[in-house]
């Protein structure tokens, strides 16, 4: 019985938030890889010999969409909440935020290609490069990151950030935050340990440009902007600037870039995530998260729907007593407490 208390919020009727983000966690895994191993069926029948740069991107959107499937279950099935919960809110605000996000990534990015240009640590080689069709692997290549930004915001903020915040709500507001917001960060660095060329020194500095984007949907309780900067980055970065994305070069790139300056500041073969100009593109790009917060939502404060959210039990709505209040004048639940509408 005891063990059952452990697992079991009898109050919410469903799984704590422990159990919930461990079980969730490792079900979007799970459908992740069978959404992979499908489209590699698939492909191998359907186009024998696709060629690598493809076969990237159909793997990536097939790893994508048995994730987002799995998100959706577990919504359903183990949160027990509707998906605009994890952040699908806000109407017209959503979109601005996703375009903002988009614009800031492109920005931060070109600042950092400047730098490398300024300092001679990098020189334009030649410009629409590709190993095949410009165009159509260019079309390929924004998809391939418009789809890793889509599913790794939604799994990371969305569903790792919400249940770790809402587990430790009575915790306190701050507290509850400061280790969602680490937890999804160094989550999001460590995933990328299987990218080649990879080491805790890239694990570190993605971990901390993921502030950026936990930062965002901390204060906007929107996953837009998240989305936005996370396929922006990627896209300017490797798409448009030509710098290797997490290790991996991109097969059609705007412009080619021969990058000779110093590890410890370019990232070398990497690409700036592994160096100290990817942790001033971190510094630069949670600034004008700040800034854009600040001027849209009129103060920078923890957004109450990251910790009061609205819960779904069959066809009634959980909605979360008030407990403590947080920062910004806001208030928070205590998980334990919350109890069904009647």
């Amino acid at each position: 019985m005891k063990l059952r208390t452990h697992l079991w919020n009898h109050s919410e009727d469903r799984l704590r938030a422990p159990v919930r983000l461990v079980g969730g966690f490792f079900l979007i895994a799970l459908l992740a890889v069978v959404g992979t191993v499908l489209t590699d069926v698939l492909a191998a029948v359907l186009w024998p010999s696709i060629p690598s740069a493809y076969y990237l991107v159909v793997t990536t959107v097939g790893l994508a969409l048995g994730a987002v499937f799995g998100v959706v279950v577990v919504a359903r099935t183990i949160d027990r909440r509707s998906l605009h919960d994890y952040g699908f809110r806000g109407g017209l605000a959503w979109w601005r935020d996703l375009f903002v996000g988009i614009t800031l990534a492109v920005f931060v990015q070109a600042v950092v290609l400047g730098v490398e240009l300024a300092t001679g640590w990098a020189v334009v080689t030649d410009t629409t490069v590709a190993s095949g069709g410009f165009v159509t692997l260019l079309v390929a290549s924004v998809v391939l990151f418009a789809v890793v930004g889509f599913y790794e915001e939604l799994v990371l903020r969305g569903v790792v950030l919400k249940n770790v915040a809402e587990g430790l709500a009575g915790r306190g507001a701050v507290t509850a935050v400061t280790v969602a917001v680490l937890v999804s960060s160094l989550l999001f660095g460590v995933i990328h340990l299987s990218n080649g060329g990879a080491s805790l020194v890239s694990v570190s500095v993605i971990g901390f440009i993921a502030l950026t984007v936990a930062a965002s949907y901390v204060l906007t309780g929107r996953l837009g902007f998240a989305i936005g900067f996370h396929a922006g980055w990627n896209i300017a970065m490797g798409v448009l600037f030509g710098q290797p994305v997490s290790g991996i070069t991109v097969p059609a790139r705007v412009l080619a870039v021969d990058v000779t300056g110093p590890s410890l500041w370019t990232g070398g073969a990497f690409g700036p995530e592994a160096g100290l100009l990817g942790v001033a593109a971190g510094f630069l790009g949670l600034l004008g998260v700040l800034v854009y917060t600040r001027v849209v939502e009129g103060n920078l404060r923890i957004h109450p729907d990251i910790l009061v959210p609205g819960r779904r039990v069959e066809d009634s709505v959980v909605e979360p007593p008030v407990h403590e209040t947080g920062a910004g004048g806001g208030t928070f639940p205590d998980e334990a407490s919350v109890e069904p509408r009647k």
